[in-house]
């Protein structure tokens, strides 16, 4: 057909063309139609005859082109223009019926004169027509759609599992009741809503709003949104009564509270979706282990959103996650009171003697097992003295708890007596340590503190491979009393254990305390001790409880070991 002169434009090449399974439509040099084949009417609805003669683009018009001006601007004459083919891999054409079908196309131009030489050198010759092929890209369209929402369908699923992972990873680093509730929401939103919040049932029967987001309110308003709620109805019937009350998912409407005015508990959550502008929400129990410690709640405040099968499938799963941190926590916590409570049940109270003040601290492990290890004591002596202690047995689990009493039982029961030296009581206590006890290695401080003929404090005291202990004079002067010798409980070790005597300013302070507060993984030893004489100078004139817990403060334990801290306050 590219060879045909002008007039023949609009000759019907035979029986091909008419057979052809894509449209071919001929127009002329002026745009106007010459041709137009069977499956053409199929593809756009008009008959041969309503279609020939006419301007193409009154028939063939581009949807995209709705807003420009017809005639020889449209597309598909581009070729009468320029003298090039043009083609489109899809396109909305406007069909006879007014609807709108998916068609790819391609033009090409037929030449008047010699064909060859337009074929040589295309655009060069004389533009007589041209012929528009039209093929169905609905079916292939549909496909890709097909294809495009099982991939978006996929990237969801994967954005989802990431999440899921992130959040089961976020949650399980701590065991902090109330830090686990804060990132849950944190997460969630805006991945799963607009906003979230979780509702807390507490062991003792009362329900907390325990945390809150919302993508847009500040954290001022946020923080009004939480504390306590009413408490759990004995008949639920709001959807986050039934929850609570051990039920399944819920997926609720805006005024899904709103039905039960009369159940305060329903009410509060009522006064909560008004404030969140909630649309659309869903409810799901935080649950593990046959038990129920609170619901996540999560919504959506735009309007179009909501949560279909798979969200909950998602929510729920996420929940399921957070209820088993929920009750790792709850066992961490139950199980670090007893160890606690264990622990502090053998530290004896300590004793009154007169002038002197005496203060201990004693700060557990973060981890539950970790506790047990240290100690501190003081004891009155014959004479007048008073026996101070601190320690630390090998160990941090309620094996070290129970050697430690063991210890501290034979160190009294041999520093009583006229006139012992404290070496001479670690080096019995060493002796014996093997014999009556199944403590491997311990470090301690004994001394003894007394009020001399004179009226002066003077104190004795003997170091068993134990952090020195700090003498702070009243004017913030600071001495570590560094006379030590070998560790308890290792007959492999030799060599004595020096005694060291220091008479004890009046108003001074004298610090005796446990590893745990100086030793932390990655800091060197030696900075650590510069750091406890320069905040003990600066703390010296307060209280001996006051300095006791502002001590504890600054230095910042880690956790990762017990700290025990024993202070006597020499009068002026």
């Amino acid at each position: 057909m590219s060879g045909q002169p002008d007039g023949a434009a609009g000759a019907d090449p035979g029986g091909l063309v008419e057979a052809m399974n894509s449209g071919v439509v001929a127009v002329n040099a002026a745009g106007r139609i010459t041709a137009w084949n069977p499956r053409a009417r199929q593809l756009l609805g008009y008959t041969r005859d309503e279609a020939l003669g006419r301007p193409l683009d009154d028939l063939l018009h581009r949807a995209a082109e709705d807003d420009l001006p017809a005639g020889r601007n449209c597309r598909l004459l581009r070729t009468l223009r320029s003298g090039l083919p043009d083609h489109a891999d899809g396109d909305a054409f406007a069909h006879r019926d007014g609807r709108q079908v998916m068609l790819s196309w391609s033009s090409a131009p037929i030449y008047a004169g010699d064909p060859a030489a337009a074929v040589e050198e295309p655009g060069t010759g004389a533009v007589a027509g041209a012929v528009i092929v039209l093929q169905d890209a609905a079916g292939r369209y549909r496909i890709e759609r097909e294809r495009h929402d099982r991939t978006a369908q996929v990237r969801r699923a994967n954005s989802r599992l990431e999440l899921v992972a992130e959040i089961t990873t976020v949650l399980s680093s701590t065991l902090d009741e109330d830090e686990v509730l804060r990132r849950l929401v944190r997460l969630v939103v805006p991945a799963l809503g607009d906003w979230a919040e979780v509702d807390l049932l507490i062991p003792d029967g009362r329900i907390e709003r325990a945390a809150a987001t919302h993508r847009e309110l500040s954290p001022a308003d946020i923080a009004r949104l939480e504390g306590p709620l009413p408490p759990l109805p004995r008949t639920a019937r709001g959807p986050l009564a039934r929850v609570l009350r051990g039920g399944t998912t819920l997926v609720v409407s805006a005024d899904a509270a709103r039905a039960y005015p009369d159940e305060p508990l329903t009410a509060a959550q009522h006064e909560l979706f008004q404030i969140m502008d909630a649309h659309t929400a869903i409810i799901t129990p935080l649950a593990a282990r046959g038990e129920t410690y609170g619901a996540l709640t999560l919504g959506y405040s735009r309007p179009g959103h909501g949560y279909g099968p798979d969200d909950r499938l998602v929510v729920e799963d996420i929940a399921r996650r957070t209820g088993l941190v929920l009750a790792n926590a709850r066992l961490f916590a139950a199980q670090r009171n007893t160890a606690e409570a264990m622990q502090r049940s053998l530290l004896t109270p300590l004793p009154q003697p007169d002038d002197l003040q005496l203060q201990a601290r004693y700060v557990p492990a973060a981890r539950v097992g970790w506790v047990g290890g240290d100690w501190y004591d003081a004891f009155p002596l014959t004479g007048g003295a008073t026996g101070l202690v601190i320690g630390d047995i090998v160990g941090h689990d309620l094996h070290a708890a129970a050697r430690m009493a063991q210890v501290r039982n034979m160190l009294r029961a041999l520093a009583w007596g006229p006139g012992v030296s404290p070496s001479s009581v670690l080096e019995r206590l060493d002796a014996v340590m093997d014999a009556v006890s199944d403590a491997e290695l311990a470090t301690a401080v004994f001394a003894r503190v007394q009020k001399t003929p004179g009226g002066h404090w003077r104190l004795h005291w003997c170091n068993a491979g134990h952090p020195p202990p700090l003498l702070i004079t009243q004017d913030g002067g600071t001495t570590f009393l560094d006379e030590h010798g070998m560790l308890l409980g290792n007959p492999d070790l030799t060599g004595r254990r020096p005694d060291g005597t220091r008479d004890l300013p009046p108003l001074s302070t004298l610090l005796l305390y446990t590893d745990g507060l100086i030793e932390t993984r990655g800091t060197d030893l030696t900075d650590s001790l510069t750091g406890l004489r320069r905040r003990s100078s600066h703390l010296a004139r307060l209280p001996l409880p006051d300095l006791c817990d502002r001590l504890l403060e600054q230095m910042e334990p880690n956790g990762e070991d017990d700290v025990a801290i024993l202070a006597v306050r020499v009068p002026g």
